[in-house]
């Protein structure tokens, strides 16, 4: 098997510390795998669709960025990485790339927390179409858990 250097891409002689090319230094190989135990937290809006069609896409847009970065100040709280962000939610892992032996209590906590912030931010969508009457905007509750 014919080794390469990293840089330049010619090859390399056996035993070689360096490129013969352009003398940078060869990096050796850390075949090394770690392994970790981790949970993951998938946080998605329910009839995220429905909710678009009624508010429009702009400002479902506002809400949903407002509801991600709450979202993510959460995970981070407990200890999480937001490793992806899903368009009308996020996922998250807890456990890595920092072990932790409480991942998944954490995880859940801040499923709560989450669920929290959402219900902060639909009583704060609620309350600006109140203020501004705008018809045919719907009303969140507790129970629509978006």
């Amino acid at each position: 098997m014919a080794i390469s250097c990293g840089a330049c891409g010619a090859g390399l002689r056996d035993g070689a510390r360096f490129c013969d090319v352009c003398g940078s230094p060869v990096a050796s190989v850390d075949i090394h795998a770690e392994y970790k135990q981790v949970t993951v937290l998938f946080a998605d809006v329910v009839r995220s669709m429905h909710i678009a069609a009624a508010l429009g896409a702009e400002r479902f847009r506002e809400i949903m960025s407002d509801l991600v970065g709450r979202s993510a100040k959460v995970v981070k709280r407990y200890g999480g990485t937001v490793n992806q962000f899903t368009g009308d939610g996020i996922m998250a892992v807890f456990g890595a790339p920092a072990a932790l032996e409480d991942h998944a209590i954490r995880s859940c906590i801040a499923a709560l927390g989450i669920q929290d912030e959402a219900a902060r931010l639909s009583a704060e969508v609620n309350a600006r179409r109140c203020r501004f009457a705008v018809a045919g905007w719907p009303r969140f509750g507790p129970g629509d858990r978006w």
